[in-house]
């Protein structure tokens, strides 16, 4: 399967399953130097009441026939602007480098 028909699965799963406000791709495959079998590293951005660490098993699951190895972080709307003003942090380094796969429409 080619790259671009990937992400138009991960992007279609992930978009029926939870209706995230946004899917963003950063890392390698966004920045444009990934190496063969580098991984998708997707930020999700999306209403939840779950505990971070509890949030992106059932993606996984979603997304395990893909068969590529996938970093998937779910954020909150508010968890995303709570620590984008500390520099160091990693959400910086993720909407710096960051690729829109989807924005839900307003």
């Amino acid at each position: 399967m080619a790259t671009s028909e990937i992400v138009a699965e991960m992007v279609t799963g992930i978009r029926d399953a939870i209706r995230p406000n946004k899917i963003i791709l950063f890392g390698s495959r966004a920045r444009g130097d990934a190496q063969f079998g580098s991984d998708f590293d997707l930020l999700i951005i999306a209403p939840s009441t779950l505990p971070r660490w509890q949030r992106t098993p059932s993606l996984y699951r979603l997304l395990a026939g893909l068969g590529v190895p996938k970093d998937i972080v779910w954020w909150t709307p508010e968890e995303v602007e709570e620590w984008r003003g500390v520099r160091s942090h990693f959400i910086n380094t993720a909407l710096r480098e960051r690729k829109v796969l989807y924005e839900k429409p307003t």
